[in-house]
């Protein structure tokens, strides 16, 4: 039988990363250098260089369990305890490089075959940083979120890979894990040193080994493993890792939430755009699609005597974005553009140079309730061109506004953030 797609799960923050539509690296190709010399016609070796991988998800998820897992948060492990389920409506996640931090997934693989869901094999991305968060809207479309993650490594087992999670007290400094550990030999067939944990992170920050921790046993042995910090957690900070236990594990309890408990899918009908906050916000009519992406510039850091990478900076982060309208006249067209120019087109002329900061806001509606906002997408400062007026016989006029934020920053609230 064919490994399905239907039996391979996602697990983040304790919770299994809903609607997921797509998953992967796309390119896994080992970076390698040849390496020559004067006097020799054949290539001496070939020597491995560093790796930098990008782990790319595409979910149906309208939820901000994913924002929520982004900037910490873990879930209780169980159904309805998803990352953020016991935040208040109206809770902003910020997304802007600062209070977003590594993240592991693990990805166990069931036995298409077990009524029980065992899990016979699986594979862990551990410490992994956010680079990338874009939110695609459309009239005929689902609603979709594509996360990108930056990292340099990734690993396979024929065991279950587990991550567990710990909250630091300020003076305990061993952690162990859960269930036996399998051993990893670090630099393949012919080394002799083993780690059998991956990804540890405190507080969202990626830990570097024999600097912030050592690690037990090192000797190639499977069993219980431990990580011991030069310097304890802070009090309240989590603290997770991953590993590939021999214990039999079953598909995780926190089961894909069902359509009544979320939906399976958000259409356009449901996705109201917004510009304007307070008393002068406005729904904007006639959109065809939306679109608002997160981004972020910056590098991995790495240092010598590790293959692992040791952080990452983030370099600047930026907010982009359209928005397309089909007015429905042009009065309804001159409308968003006063909205977005802060002028009066009526009485004053707009041109190519727009430096108004303008609100915008997407809502999502739960489609079952559409009065129950489930998710809202902010920017506080979107700067808008004028949109491009070129024309096609047999067509409907699209207007394209294009934006980006001034800041480069968003936030993503839980519910209605009243903006």
């Amino acid at each position: 039988m064919t490994i399905l797609a239907g039996t391979i799960l996602h697990v983040g923050g304790n919770n299994i990363i809903d609607r997921l539509q797509s998953a992967g690296f796309g390119n896994t190709k080992m970076p390698i250098e040849a390496i020559r010399e004067a006097g020799n016609l054949n290539i001496v070796d070939k020597v491995p260089g560093e790796p930098d991988y990008t782990f790319t998800m595409e979910s149906f998820d309208v939820s901000t369990e994913i924002e929520a897992w982004l900037i910490g948060e873990v879930g209780g492990g169980t159904v309805n305890t998803a990352p953020g389920s016991a935040d208040p409506a109206g809770t902003e996640y910020q997304i802007d490089g600062v209070h977003t931090g590594f993240v592991n997934i693990t990805s166990p693989w069931r036995d298409p075959l077990s009524s029980g869901g065992n899990i016979l094999a699986g594979h862990i991305v551990p410490g992994y940083f956010p680079t990338r968060l874009t939110y695609k809207y459309g009239v005929k479309d689902n609603a979709s979120e594509t996360l990108d993650l930056q990292g340099s490594t990734f690993y396979y087992n024929q065991s279950p890979p587990v991550e567990d999670y710990f909250t630091g007290t300020g003076s305990q400094v061993t952690f162990s894990t859960t269930d036996n550990a399998v051993p990893y030999r670090e630099y393949g067939a012919g080394g002799t040193t083993f780690r059998s944990v991956f990804g540890v992170i405190v507080a969202g920050n990626l830990m570097t080994k024999n600097i912030d921790y050592t690690t037990t046993p090192t000797n190639g042995t499977t069993g219980i493993a431990s990580v011991t910090f030069n310097v304890a957690p802070a009090a309240g900070a989590t603290v997770k890792f991953c590993y590939f236990t021999t214990s039999t594990r079953a598909y995780p309890t926190s089961l894909n939430a069902a359509a009544v408990v979320k939906p399976a899918a958000v259409r356009g009908r449901n996705i109201c755009v917004f510009l304007g906050s307070g008393s002068s916000r406005a729904q904007v009519g006639g959109v065809q699609s939306a679109t608002v992406e997160y981004s972020v510039k910056g590098q991995v850091e790495r240092e010598l005597c590790t293959y692992d990478i040791t952080g990452y900076t983030v370099l600047q982060t930026d907010v982009t974005g359209s928005v397309v309208v089909r007015a429905h006249s042009i009065a309804q067209l001159y409308q968003v553009l006063t909205e977005t120019t802060g002028l009066s087109l009526g009485a004053e002329v707009a041109g190519w140079l727009n430096i108004n900061p303008t609100p915008m806001s997407i809502k999502i509606q739960n489609p079952r309730v559409p009065a129950q906002i489930l998710k809202t997408i902010y920017v506080s400062d979107c700067l808008f061109d004028m949109p491009d007026p070129s024309v096609k016989v047999n067509t409907a006029m699209d207007f394209t506004l294009n934006f980006e934020s001034q800041t480069g920053t968003m936030s993503v609230y839980k519910g209605d953030s009243g903006f």
